[in-house]
C-alpha cells in the first residue's frame, strides 16, 4: 500500500471533514484540483507550482511535511508537523487534531482551527487564524499584521515583535503578551477571562474591552503611550505604564466595573459619546467615578477627586 493517494479532479477525501473551516476548504476544489492523501508515516515534501491552491495534502498522524509552492493542508491526524519551506502562501485546516505543529514561512497564512490542540510559529509573513473549540498556542516572533482570533478553548498568544498584530481573546482562557519597540499593536479581551502582559513594550499599543465585553480582564501596559479601552460591560484590572497613557471608556449599553492601578498625572481619562460622569467618591481603595451607562472606575490609591 503506498503511502500517498492522488486524487484527480477537485474530489474531497471521503474521510475528511474541515470542521469549522468546511465551507472555506470545500471552496478551493475545482477539475483541476489534486488532493494528496498522506496516510503513512515519516517526512514528505510537497511542491506545487499551479494557481493557489494546486495541492492539498491531507496527513495522517505523527508525520512531517514540508510545503513548496502555494497549498492548502487539511489535517485530521495527530502529533503532525508541517512548515512552509518557501514564500508562496497556504492556507491549513486542523480538524480534532491533537499536538499539531504549523510553521508558517514569509508569504500570509490562514489557519483554521477546529478541535483539538495546535501550536503556530509564525515565520516573517503576517499570520491569520481563527479559533474554534480547541487549544491553541501562537509564537509571532518577528512577524508583523497577524490577526489571531481565540476561539473557546485554553489559548496563548505571543505576539510578533513586527507591529501592528491584532489578538483577540476568546470564551475561554486567554494569556497574551506582546513585547518590544513596534507600535500598532491591538489586544482585545473575549467574553472569558484574558491576561495581557504587555510589560515589555516601550511603543504604543491598544488594550481593549470593546466590542465585546462582559469578560474579566487583567492587563499590564508598556511604558509607552498606550491607550487602554474600557467600560462596556467588562470588569477589568489594568496596571498603567510609565507612559503617558489614556484610558478611555465606552458604552455598548452593559455597565462596566474597571480598576486602574498606578494612574498618575501624565495619563488621562477620556469619555465616549453619550457618557458623562454622575458620581465621585474617595473611598478605602481610591477614587470611584461612576459613569451615565452605569460604569464604575476606580483610580486605585487616588485619594482625591478629579472631577
Amino acid at each position: 500500500m503506498s503511502d500517498i493517494m492522488t486524487v484527480n479532479g477537485g474530489t474531497i477525501p471521503s474521510n475528511f471533514s474541515a470542521g469549522a473551516g468546511q465551507t472555506a476548504f470545500a471552496s478551493f476544489f475545482n477539475s483541476s484540483t489534486v488532493v494528496s492523501d498522506v496516510f503513512g508515516s515519516g517526512a514528505y515534501n510537497f511542491s506545487s507550482t499551479g494557481a493557489f491552491p494546486s495541492e492539498v495534502a491531507v496527513t495522517a498522524p505523527a508525520i512531517t511535511v514540508t510545503l513548496s509552492g502555494a497549498n492548502a493542508v487539511a489535517i485530521s491526524g495527530q502529533n503532525d508537523t508541517v512548515t512552509s519551506g518557501d514564500a508562496t502562501p497556504f492556507q491549513a485546516f486542523l480538524n480534532g487534531s491533537d499536538g499539531i505543529v504549523l510553521n508558517t514561512g514569509a508569504a500570509p497564512s490562514t489557519i483554521f482551527a477546529s478541535s483539538g490542540s495546535a501550536t503556530v510559529n509564525a515565520g516573517t509573513g503576517s499570520t491569520t487564524i481563527n479559533g474554534s473549540t480547541g487549544s491553541l498556542t501562537f509564537s509571532g516572533g518577528s512577524s508583523s499584521n497577524d490577526s489571531i482570533t481565540a476561539g473557546s478553548g485554553a489559548t496563548s498568544l505571543f505576539g510578533g515583535s513586527g507591529g501592528n498584530n491584532t489578538l483577540i481573546g476568546g470564551s475561554g482562557l486567554t494569556l497574551m503578551s506582546v513585547t518590544g519597540a513596534a507600535s500598532g499593536d491591538v489586544l482585545v479581551g473575549g467574553t472569558g477571562v484574558s491576561i495581557i502582559d504587555a510589560s515589555g513594550t516601550t511603543g504604543p499599543l491598544t488594550i481593549s474591552t470593546y466590542p465585546f465585553g462582559g469578560g474579566q480582564m487583567e492587563a499590564t501596559m508598556g511604558s509607552g503611550a498606550d491607550t487602554f479601552v474600557g467600560g462596556s460591560g467588562s470588569h477589568a484590572v489594568v496596571q498603567a505604564g510609565s507612559g503617558a497613557d489614556v484610558f478611555a471608556f465606552v458604552s455598548n449599553g452593559m455597565p462596566g466595573a474597571d480598576t486602574i492601578i498606578g494612574f498618575n498625572a501624565k495619563d488621562n481619562v477620556a469619555f465616549g459619546s453619550g457618557l458623562t460622569v454622575t458620581g465621585e467618591a474617595v473611598g478605602s481603595l481610591g477614587d470611584v467615578i461612576t459613569l451615565s451607562d452605569g460604569t464604575t472606575i476606580t483610580l486605585a490609591g487616588i485619594d482625591h477627586k478629579l472631577w
